[in-house]
């Protein structure tokens, strides 16, 4: 039988110690049966049996008193540590089932606990996916979401570290978007994670881009719905999402994509109740238009002005509040812009793209070849000043870096 390398075989009792607690947590007297068992298998040399019947008596650790929870839970922990490999994910399973299926009472202990057992594991062992899962179920759970999502910008590395299967990765994006969601805390992050895990079907079969349906139908919404959200383009281009045409949620989705306003009131006034059975609000629909149409207006107008006048006809809005709506949008980086109070203009500087089409690389290469043709003439105007320059004695050193 092959043996195991942990420090309490070494004889230091630690073993001995955890079995006489967990078994007067369950109403055994001092070294009562449970010590006894485990006091046998560790003469035997079954010390994978010992880790075992410690993991599945883990769940009596759940009543401790506060100010034992984690000292006693770390000597189990600290057990497990040195297990064989083989068997490690069975125990972390035993030991986090009963912490997840709690309530949220001891929430902050139990995030520790599953921290610290987190951070004995390798930080390429695909275990540590289930504590993770783990410990986002039960912040979820006790309202404490908001300490794990500075954590998000590492995500993805943690799961390419834990090699984890291509569904056990799809599981985790869509826990986690689910868990922001249902507490309402960081939607845009929520969102993105719908996003990636939509983003591994892209090339899928039918079969599963059917399963993808409902994520993907809740994707458009949450788009929708999340002011900070103004680029659909990645939404609009997966495959996931291409699935759900034809239909009118996709049709709506277009529209936020690179429709203007007016296209918006015509396809509600086509579709009567369509918007509010979706959850969606139009009051909140139309001030989004608003601010992707004077996007989409400073993109036609660019280096140029634009009347307060143009504007308020595109936003249906009244005049009186066309230098707020300007604001808007430039607050939400859509564009940049001067306002003109006296002339009742704004003139563009920069406006993002809200799609990026064969026209937008037409119109990107008419810049470039612009750009050239000036720095042509910047050079020809300087090789004409050093000409000059000699000609009356005069040393002239340019450097110019395209």
């Amino acid at each position: 039988m092959a043996s195991t390398s942990v420090a309490f075989f070494s004889g230091d009792q630690s073993a001995l110690e955890l079995a006489n607690f967990i078994g007067r947590a369950k109403g055994e007297a001092e070294k009562g049966p449970l010590y006894e068992s485990v006091k046998a298998l560790l003469s035997q040399e079954k010390y994978a049996e010992v880790l075992t019947q410690f993991a599945d008596e883990s769940k009596t650790l759940l009543s401790t008193e506060e100010k034992d929870f984690e000292p006693v839970y770390n000597l189990l922990i600290a057990l497990i540590k040195d297990a064989q490999p083989e068997i490690v994910p069975k125990l972390v399973k035993s030991i986090i089932e009963p912490i997840e299926q709690t309530a949220a009472e001891k929430s902050q202990l139990k995030l520790k606990v599953l921290s610290n057992l987190y951070n004995i594991l390798e930080s390429n062992s695909a275990v540590r996916y289930d504590v993770y899962a783990a410990i986002w179920n039960v912040a979820a759970k006790s309202g404490d979401i908001d300490i794990l999502v500075p954590q998000l910008t590492s995500l993805d590395t943690w799961i390419a570290e834990w090699g984890v299967a291509l569904n056990q990765r799809r599981a985790m994006y869509l826990l986690i978007s689910q868990k922001l969601e249902e507490t309402g805390e960081a939607k845009s992050e929520a969102y993105e994670l719908l996003l990636k895990y939509l983003s591994t079907f892209d090339n899928a079969d039918a079969k599963a881009l059917g399963e993808a349906k409902e994520h993907a139908t809740r994707a458009v919404k949450e788009a929708i719905k999340v002011p900070s959200v103004l680029n659909f383009e990645d939404l609009f281009r997966l495959q996931a999402v291409q699935a759900l045409k034809p239909g009118k949620l996709f049709d709506l989705l277009k529209i936020f994509l690179e429709e203007s306003l007016k296209q918006y009131e015509d396809f509600v006034k086509a579709n009567p109740g369509f918007v509010e059975e979706q959850g969606l609000n139009h009051d909140d629909n139309i001030t989004k238009m608003r601010i992707l149409s004077m996007a989409t207006l400073g993109g036609q107008n660019l280096q140029g002005e634009i009347s307060y006048d143009t504007i308020a006809k595109c936003l249906n809005i009244p005049a009186d509040e066309v230098e707020i709506w300007i604001i808007d949008v430039i607050r939400a980086g859509l564009m940049d812009g001067k306002m003109n109070q006296l002339k009742q203009t704004v003139s563009i500087s920069r406006s993002v793209n809200r799609v990026f089409t064969e026209q937008q690389w037409g119109v990107l290469k008419q810049r470039l070849d612009e750009w050239k043709q000036n720095l042509k003439e910047v050079l020809r105007v300087v090789g004409n000043a050093k000409l000059l320059a000699g000609s009356q004695g005069v040393t002239v050193e340019t450097t110019i870096t395209a």
